[in-house]
């Protein structure tokens, strides 16, 4: 379907809606262009995530007019969005990149576990862990004022959610299936090599790195 096509299909299928069906499809569009991931896991988002799989096409011909591509991954329950040209990359600090790799790492392996129903759980103190497990950490711990920021980052993307603000050790951090989708395996990979190069040439805290 070209911009054209996608043009004709909204503009039917936007003229359909009522007035209150096309605020909340206004205010869901502006949500995805801001956080970019919406998952059915967080209790915000449930009703967001099922409109917009009620409404998929009037979604989808949107976005592909913004050069923009609707992902929905109905098996995590996740919906999210990319860009067709490439656009939308972020430049994200070294302690955002490693905490991605590790929160990653905890959350596949903890999936397993847990019910449908159930969210991915982990404690501050087993990213400190697995942080000294991987070698990015000898003994100490990401300090407060930049583990702080980074976590904040990730939660304002529904990559994680957390409570606790003095960041205790058992501050209980949520994981959403949107991690999923923000890490494959070559990006994986891609990290893990960053990460090597920092621990041998001690990059500074605040270098950024390119990540999608």
């Amino acid at each position: 379907m070209n911009k054209a096509q996608a043009a004709k299909q909204f503009n039917d299928a936007y003229s359909l809606l009522k007035e209150g069906e096309k605020t909340i499809f206004s205010r869901i569009v502006n949500k995805l262009f801001q956080v970019n991931f919406l998952t059915k896991k967080k209790p915000g988002d449930v009703n967001d995530y099922r409109f917009i799989l009620a409404y998929k096409e009037i979604f989808e011909a949107y976005y592909q007019i913004a050069d923009f591509s609707l992902q929905i991954e109905r098996e995590e329950e996740v919906v999210y969005i990319t860009n067709d040209n490439f656009y939308n990359h972020m430049r994200l600090r070294k302690t955002e990149s490693i905490l991605i790799l590790v929160i990653r790492i905890l959350y596949q392996r903890k999936k397993d576990f847990v019910t449908l129903d159930e969210n991915v759980e982990i404690f501050l103190h087993e990213i400190h862990a697995e942080l000294m497990r991987i070698g990015y950490l000898d003994h100490k711990r990401i300090t407060k004022d930049r583990l702080k920021p980074a976590l904040s980052f990730l939660r304002n993307y529904n990559i994680i959610d957390y409570i606790d603000r003095g960041l205790h050790d058992d501050a209980r951090i949520k994981i959403y299936p949107t991690i999923l989708f923000i890490t494959n395996l070559e990006g994986m990979k891609e990290v893990v090599n960053k990460l090597d190069g920092y621990m041998e040439g001690g990059a500074d805290d605040d270098e950024e790195t390119d990540e999608d």
